[in-house]
């Protein structure tokens, strides 16, 4: 694994594709998936470029039929975005949980102090305590919804963070969202109003009205009806579901956050194919963002 690691940590790109060219000769699309997946975990830092890189992934993997004979390209994509988003100071990886402080507190209060106090070893103690409760999603998802700051990402990395961690190791996969929740506190109003698809296709792809549609496509994957109500109301016509077939291509994820890639899955779960093209306009005609290092 390391030959596939090594330029990646050194993000250095051609070597990244010349390793993945090397890795598939004798292992599968899906391992090369694993493998890409779980460094953006272990590279994982509450930055702009580097959650959305991690979130990418997941993309990766919901759109792994449209993407065809091409999805080792798309992972090639994530893997030199998820390298060149990792943190120059980045800390080694933490892979085990924390030692329980004596009489460790459990309860949803023990997390919301943690965020409060910007305290991560404190979330990272709770959730090392819960990790084995089989109610931690309601309270997980709960606390990423107590406030919607930097356009409800705490929902959005929760929700990607659960998803893999039915993938990876948990405590590892999970502890993502619990620095994306202690890293700042801001507005508690939800960004969930009225018809987020029209709103988007209105705005030609904006990133605002893209991610108020992102937050809403978290909410309804937790499948919990308390979130939803957290959230804000349901999408007007959500339930259109009609089946949606597009080839996607590949293309350098830093220039829009991954949101063109986000925007293909979601496009799947709520039966729209028009947040596609919305997002393919914004990807074409919106500023670059892959010179911002977004730390």
């Amino acid at each position: 694994m390391m030959d596939l690691y090594e330029p990646l940590l050194e993000r250095d790109e051609p070597a990244i594709r010349s390793a993945i060219r090397d890795f598939r000769r004798t292992r599968t699309s899906e391992e090369l998936f694993n493998a890409i997946a779980h460094f953006a975990v272990l590279a994982f830092a509450p930055s702009q470029h580097s959650k959305h890189a991690m979130i990418a992934c997941v993309s990766a993997w919901d759109v792994r039929e449209d993407a065809g004979d091409r999805w080792d390209d798309l992972l090639t994509e994530c893997a030199i975005y998820a390298a060149a988003s990792r943190q120059p100071w980045s800390e080694p990886p933490i892979t085990t949980p924390p030692a329980l402080e004596p009489g460790q507190r459990g309860g949803i209060g023990e997390l919301r102090e943690a965020v409060a106090t910007g305290d991560r070893l404190r979330g990272e103690r709770w959730l090392a305590h819960r990790l084995r409760d089989r109610n931690l999603s309601r309270d997980f998802f709960t606390v990423a919804t107590d406030d919607f700051e930097d356009l409800g990402h705490k929902l959005i990395v929760a929700v990607n963070a659960w998803r893999l961690s039915q993938m990876f190791p948990a405590y590892p996969t999970l502890r993502t969202a619990i620095w994306e929740m202690t890293s700042y506190r801001g507005d508690a109003r939800s960004p969930v109003t009225g018809d987020l698809i029209e709103r988007m296709i209105a705005s030609r792809g904006e990133i605002e009205s893209a991610h108020a549609l992102f937050v809403l496509d978290a909410a309804l994957q937790t499948g919990d009806a308390e979130i939803m109500k957290r959230v804000g109301p349901a999408l007007a016509g959500h339930d259109r579901q009609k089946p949606v077939h597009t080839r996607f291509e590949t293309y350098r994820l830093a220039r829009d956050c991954g949101a063109c890639l986000k925007s293909f899955a979601v496009a799947k779960r709520l039966g729209d194919a028009r947040i596609i093209a919305a997002a393919k306009d914004n990807l074409q005609h919106a500023p670059s963002l892959e010179d911002f290092s977004f730390a």
